[in-house]
Parts: C-alpha cells; sequence; structure tokens
C-alpha cells in the first residue's frame, strides 16, 4: 500500500543503478562545505589568539615574528577561497572535481601547517594544526581511502623535505639549531617527525576508509534493484513499504518489501507472489498499477508499484469527518469500476476496507480512487482447493468482513467484496464501520446475525433514501440477497437523484481548500543532477 505515515528504520538490501559516487554528489558537497566552514572557524580562532592574546609575539625567534601571522592568515585565505569556490560551485562540480578540489584544499593547508610549525619551533613540532586537518578530512569528508593516503603522503614529504631545506638554506633556522648546541637532535627530531606523522596519516587513512565504507554499506543498504530506498511509508503483515524511486527515469515508486521472518515465511512468499501476479493482471486505472517484481542476491523479495500521493479513506474521514451522499457516490463509482474487472477476472479482492481505498490526483483529476492491496486476493476459478485458501481460516477485516468469510467458507465470491464495499460506505457516510464494538469477535458475530444501522439514522448529514437501500442491500447477510455484481451498484449510483453531482471541478476545490495539493516529487528532486550537468 502506497500511503504517507511516518518516517522509520532503513531496510538492508542490496545495490544497483545508480554508483555509491553518483548518488553521494549532494552530500558530499554538504560534507566538503561544511569542512571548509570548520577549517576557516578554527583560523580565525588560531589567527585572534596569536594577535590579540599572544600580542604577536613568539619566544622561539624574530623569523617566526615575522612570519607566523602571514602563515595564520594564509589559513583563512585558503578555507575562504575553499568556502566560496564550494558554496558558488555548488550546482557546477561533479564528485571527481569535488574530491581533488578538497585533496588541493587541505593538501595546502597541510602544507602551510608544516611550514608555520617548523619555523615556529623546529625542534619542537607538536603537530597540533596537522592533526585536526588529517582527522576532520577523514571523519567529515566521504572520500575514497587514495584521497587521505595521498593527504598524508603529502604531510610526510613536506615535513621530511622542508626540515631539510630550512635547516641548510635558512641562516635563521640554521642558527636555531647551531644554538641547541646537538647536531645529532635535528636527525633525531626529523626521525621522530617522520614517524609520527606516519602514525597519524595511518591513523587518519584508517578512519577514512571505515567511515567511507560504513557509508558505502549504509548506501548499499538503501537500494533495492534498480529503486533507491527514501524512506519507509508503512508497514502490514506481509512487509513493509517504502518510497524509493527509479534509478535511471526518477519516477517515484511505492516498494513493497516481504517480511523475511515468521513461522509461515514460504506460505506468505506464495501470498506475496500471488498478490503481484493478480496485481499486474489488472489494468483498470483505479486498481494500483505494478511496475516491477524481483529478489536481491540476499533472496529479499520486493516488487515496485505506483508512488499515490494523498490519503486513504480511513485516515480521510477521520481527520475530515463523514462525507457528503453526492461525493461517496463518485468514490464508490470508482471503486466499483475496479472491483467488476477483477470479478470478471476471477478474481476476489476479500480486503475491501477504508485504508485499502486511497484518493489520489492523477493528471489534474482529484479524488481520483486507487484500489489498493491484493494480499489476501484470490482467483476462484483456479484456487478452490489450494493450500492458501485453506477452508475454515478467516481472511479479512472484522470490522467490515463478510458473514460467509467470518464463517471461513471456502465458497467466499465476488458478493463478499460487495459485503465489505457497503460496509466502506457506511463509513465514508458515517464516520463509523456497520458494527462497533471492544471486541472484534462480538463484531464478527454481529457481521453474521445482526442487521446494520441504517446511515441515515446514524448521520447528520443528508442521505437520500436510494443510497440507504444501496448500503443496507450490500450488506445482506446471505449473498444472493445482495447486489450480484460491482457493475450493478455503479448503475443504481447513477440513477440516485443529488440536488448537485459531485465532479471534478468540486474535487479540485475541496482538495485546494484543505491544502492538499501537492507535488510528490518534492520528496526527492528527481532531476536535480540533469540540470546541474546542463548549466
Amino acid at each position: 500500500m502506497a500511503t504517507i505515515p511516518e518516517i522509520c528504520k532503513p531496510i538492508h538490501l542490496s545495490t544497483a543503478g545508480l554508483s555509491f559516487e553518483e548518488t553521494q554528489r549532494g552530500f558530499l558537497w554538504r560534507r566538503v562545505l561544511l569542512a571548509s566552514v570548520i577549517g576557516l572557524s578554527i583560523s580565525v580562532i588560531m589567527f585572534f589568539f596569536h594577535r590579540v592574546i599572544m600580542g604577536g609575539e613568539s619566544a622561539a625567534h624574530p623569523l617566526t615574528f615575522t612570519w607566523l601571522p602571514a602563515l595564520y592568515f594564509g589559513h583563512i585565505v585558503l578555507f575562504g577561497v575553499g568556502v566560496l569556490t564550494f558554496y558558488l560551485g555548488r550546482i557546477r562540480f561533479s564528485v571527481r572535481q569535488l574530491h581533488w578540489l578538497s585533496l588541493i584544499l587541505v593538501g595546502l593547508n597541510v602544507i602551510l601547517s608544516i611550514v608555520t610549525d617548523t619555523l615556529h619551533v623546529p625542534w619542537f613540532i607538536n603537530f597540533f594544526s596537522l592533526s585536526l586537518l588529517l582527522f576532520i578530512s577523514a571523519a567529515i569528508i566521504p572520500w575514497p581511502g587514495r584521497f587521505q593516503c595521498a593527504l598524508g603522503a603529502a604531510a610526510l614529504v613536506t615535513f621530511g623535505v622542508f626540515q631539510v631545506w630550512s635547516h641548510n638554506y635558512l641562516p635563521e633556522i640554521g642558527d636555531m639549531w647551531q644554538n641547541a648546541e646537538e647536531i645529532a637532535s635535528f636527525r633525531q627530531v626529523l626521525l621522530i617527525g617522520l614517524v609520527a606523522i606516519t602514525v597519524l596519516a595511518g591513523a587518519a587513512d584508517i578512519t577514512s576508509r571505515t567511515l567511507y565504507s560504513l557509508r558505502r554499506t549504509a548506501h548499499q543498504a538503501k537500494r533495492l534493484g534498480n529503486y533507491e530506498i527514501v524512506r519507509k511509508l508503512g508497514e502490514g503483515g506481509m512487509g513493509a513499504v517504502y518510497l524509493a524511486r527509479h534509478s535511471i527515469i526518477c519516477r517515484p515508486t511505492a516498494v513493497k518489501v516481504l517480511a523475511q521472518e515468521g513461522p509461515a515465511t514460504g506460505q506468505a512468499l506464495v501470498r506475496f507472489e500471488r498478490e503481484v501476479h493478480l496485481s499486474a493482471s489488472l489494468t483498470h486505472p483505479n486498481t494500483i498499477s505494478i511496475y516491477d517484481f524481483g529478489r536481491t542476491e540476499e533472496n529479499v523479495f520486493y516488487y515496485a508499484m505506483e508512488f499515490l500521493s494523498g490519503m486513504d479513506l480511513r485516515r480521510l474521514v477521520q481527520r475530515f469527518g463523514p462525507l457528503s451522499a453526492e461525493r461517496v457516490a463518485f468514490l464508490v463509482e470508482q471503486i466499483c469500476g475496479s472491483l467488476h474487472e477483477a470479478h470478471v477476472r476471477g478474481i476476489v479482492h476479500r480486503d475491501i476496507k477504508p485504508s485499502n481505498i486511497f484518493l489520489t490526483q492523477r493528471g489534474g483529476m482529484y479524488d481520483f480512487v486507487k484500489v489498493l492491496d491484493f494480499g489476501l486476493a484470490k482467483q476462484t476459478k483456479t484456487e478452490a482447493a489450494s493450500d492458501i485458501t485453506q477452508t475454515g481460516v478467516i481472511f479479512g477485516t472484522a470490522d467490515y468482513i463478510a458473514p460467509e468469510a467470518a464463517y471461513g467458507s471456502e465458497a467466499v465470491d465476488a458478493r463478499a467484496d460487495l459485503y465489505n464495499l457497503g460496509g466502506v460506505i457506511h463509513w465514508m457516510l458515517t464516520g463509523q464501520p456497520p458494527f462497533v464494538s471492544d471486541s472484534s469477535l462480538k463484531v464478527i458475530v454481529d457481521h453474521v446475525k445482526t442487521d446494520p444501522t441504517r446511515p441515515s439514522m446514524v448521520s447528520e448529514l443528508p442521505i437520500p433514501p436510494e443510497m440507504d437501500e444501496l448500503v443496507v442491500k450490500c450488506l445482506a447477510k446471505r449473498p444472493e440477497d445482495r447486489f450480484q455484481s460491482a457493475e450493478e451498484v455503479a448503475n443504481l449510483l447513477k440513477d440516485i437523484p443529488f440536488e448537485q453531482s459531485w465532479n471534478l471541478t468540486l474535487a479540485k476545490g475541496w482538495w485546494e481548500l484543505h491544502g492538499l495539493i501537492d507535488n510528490p516529487d518534492d520528496e526527492f528532486d528527481c532531476h536535480a543532477e540533469a540540470r546541474m550537468d546542463s548549466e
């Protein structure tokens, strides 16, 4: 069933379709921008600390007084340029470009950091800023391990080369080492520094690879065949339904996944496959459309169906109250169209209820009905003796179950759906099912033995006598006393006189009045990549 309830936890599925890097572009852009902002903030703080708190002085050497402010300011400039570049280049940069620009930005700051530490106190490198740069990039930027490795290698080479060069070719640094009176200490500092940077770079690389692997796993867990899972829509007895999009054509899709646990998993799979086959065989516009069916390498079975933006009749009535009789007639005619095609094909739904009737819009037509969830359906022409339609097993929902279904009879046919439909009409007109009780068992007994109350006796809204009679006839205890086809119900509805018949214009006005007109693509921008590539 394709509805829009709360967001829930993701499922663990397999990958296909777009690559991990392609689907991560937006996420990567946000992360590299975040890393740049953090780097800029830390640089400003360090510059302020040196210039204001320390007064711009250094106890090491006049050289540091000359260069340190410029070097600290260099970090501000680099990260500032990075923030502007990534922010302004949001649309234009590809995943590859974002990775390389991030490497250049962090790499230049790594080089600047090592130069700063060397000029400050060459024999005491604390690697504080270097550690921040390595681990901020590792923890925040989702890039492959080779980029973090390159960053560590750049730090290692820069430290070794600049230490040797500054010792031999910068007189001020040479004097500092001479004053230390320990030429061997240079080699010792050089060796310790190289080892320390190797350890830091290695730890940062492991961190980056671990987090990147987790992100890839999370990405894989949100893919199912050609569909990218967006969020959970709902859950029922047979499995869960997720909002997804097709990775190639970007079509919003609802994907139903079979529950993998339970004592009757094999039987559930048979029902699941049957639901797909029966639903896919139906072509009426008021029946939910099935797009695809498959299973993953982990034997997760799923099928994809059209995504519906709107709400089911249960929620509609709970939120807005009972519906007018003319609107009910407008909706029921559409339900009858879906049921008539199914019944002609020998398919009985067996679970028609308000939550399985969904109102949406299609092509600008509002109050467009979709009949959902053929999970309990059976094909009467082929399943009379099937193991999955066992005699004595009750199928359906207690509030709307037909008497013969309550008995667990094998002879349940299309007229049971019409009984369910009578209960749904009662719900739409009155805001309650035909029988109300805290006990499901008592409700089932009432369906078998008790005559229902006419909707006009319960509702405060005006209900034509013909609508009353229609509901009572649908809810007749004996199948032969009911309407014999959904088409018969639809034809009778057309003959009921209303002061003003409900139509598409009134439907659109109602949806607009209640602020229910929306764009299903707002869940995710399917065409963002195409626009980015074209600009």
